[in-house]
């Protein structure tokens, strides 16, 4: 199925992937880059208030998630626990999220808490939330644009930004 919609021959399509691993990490891993331009983009349009940058990086992911549901589930759900290479990508997908997180806490100087922990929190809170929203029946689910405010009010509060 995948060789035939990317209109390529089997042939060609095994010269760059190896197997399905390597096309789910491929996969994967274009998926984290795209949501890296989506948060910069979204971050630079903020302006240079830390607090406005985060409310927008928070904002953004969840939108981007709920626009990209599919690879979103890749993301959050299917790509745990698929062994250590896949896990190793959607690692490095979050890490840098509480890294930029971390940074940004660290120009607001806002909580005496562990910096880092605080990020991981944060976080945590925006995949968890998006994970349930795709749980969620889609004529149950909560329009993104509400989800992104709530996840975004709820961690600059947390952080004592509000």
């Amino acid at each position: 199925m995948i060789v035939k919609a990317s209109s390529s021959s089997t042939g060609s399509f095994y010269f760059y992937f190896r197997n399905k691993e390597d096309v789910f990490a491929a996969a994967l891993g274009r998926f984290g880059e795209r949501i890296a331009e989506a948060l910069n983009a979204a971050m630079d349009a903020a302006g240079e208030k830390p607090i406005d940058q985060m409310r927008a990086a928070v904002e953004r992911l969840v939108l981007f998630m709920a626009e990209n549901p599919d690879e979103a589930r890749i993301l959050i759900v299917e790509s745990s626990g698929l062994g250590s290479r896949l896990e190793q990508i959607r690692r490095g997908i979050v890490d840098s999220h509480a890294r930029s997180v971390e940074k940004a806490l660290a120009q607001l100087r806002s909580t005496t808490l562990d910096a880092a922990l605080v990020a991981r929190c944060w976080v945590g809170s925006v995949y968890e939330s998006v994970y349930h929203w795709l749980q969620q029946p889609i004529a149950r689910r909560q329009a993104p644009k509400k989800v992104a405010s709530v996840v975004a009010e709820f961690n600059l509060r947390g952080i004592g930004a509000l």
